[in-house]
């Protein structure tokens, strides 16, 4: 099966990792038919790349003796937050690789303590987990996700919009919003402004109040509203 023309960028700090000896993560995924390029990432360590940024996928790929090491520090939940917020714009997955037994070896932490964490992971941040045995397991679901976003996008059915009943006037308030920065901030947007009114009189460094909202972002959304339509008639 051919592999559809989607690209993944390699962090190059990920680049280097050696799977055995003079054979790196990226020789792996070329091996496997993947486009790579290395740079790199703002977090996370490999990215797929799709023709809209919302379907793309972030992966953050962590041994379970980084994983460890990353509870152990305290060092986990300053890196998620970014990943967090990268979830805005893509999809992101952290993938666990290697065999967790290893933490109870040698760290004797409890394995509903191991658990309770990555439910934390995946309930408070969003982020699923993926647990792999190795890094080849990891590498055939790299190539397995950059396939699936080389398909054409399928049609789902989302309820809050294509429902079978009408929109009612709450959710079209959220439809209009979601269409500005993605439903997380939408929700964020109104809960502080609590009107499309308010937002679209709002001055960027007032949009830079809400959690999430950067300078970029709040540039985006005030010229949403202030830029005439020049669209063909």
């Amino acid at each position: 099966m051919s592999l559809a023309p989607v690209d993944v960028v390699v962090d190059s700090r990920e680049a280097t990792v050696r799977v055995r000896k003079n054979y790196t993560v990226v020789d792996c995924l070329r091996d496997l038919g993947l486009k790579t390029s290395v740079s790199l990432l703002p977090c996370g360590d490999y990215y797929l790349t799709a023709k809209t940024r919302d379907r793309a996928v972030l992966i953050e790929r962590k041994t379970v003796t980084d994983f460890a090491n990353a509870i152990r520090s305290g060092r986990l939940w300053e890196q998620l937050e970014p990943l967090r917020l990268a979830s805005e714009d893509c999809r992101v997955v952290m993938v666990l690789e290697g065999w967790m037994k290893l933490l109870e070896k040698f760290t004797k932490w409890r394995p509903s303590a191991v658990l309770r964490i990555i439910e934390v992971v995946e309930t408070k941040y969003g982020i699923p987990v993926i647990p792999t045995p190795n890094f080849q397991w990891t590498a055939a679901y790299i190539a397995a996700k950059a396939r699936e976003l080389g398909r054409p996008e399928e049609k789902r059915v989302y309820p809050i919009r294509h429902g079978r009943k009408p929109m009612d006037i709450q959710e079209r308030i959220l439809y209009v919003a979601e269409g500005l920065v993605g439903p997380t901030l939408a929700r964020r947007l109104l809960q502080h402004f609590t009107t499309l009114r308010n937002i679209a009189n709002a001055s960027t460094h007032e949009l830079m109040r809400v959690e999430g909202i950067g300078r970029e972002r709040a540039r985006l959304i005030w010229q949403v509203f202030n830029t005439p339509f020049r669209g063909q008639k």
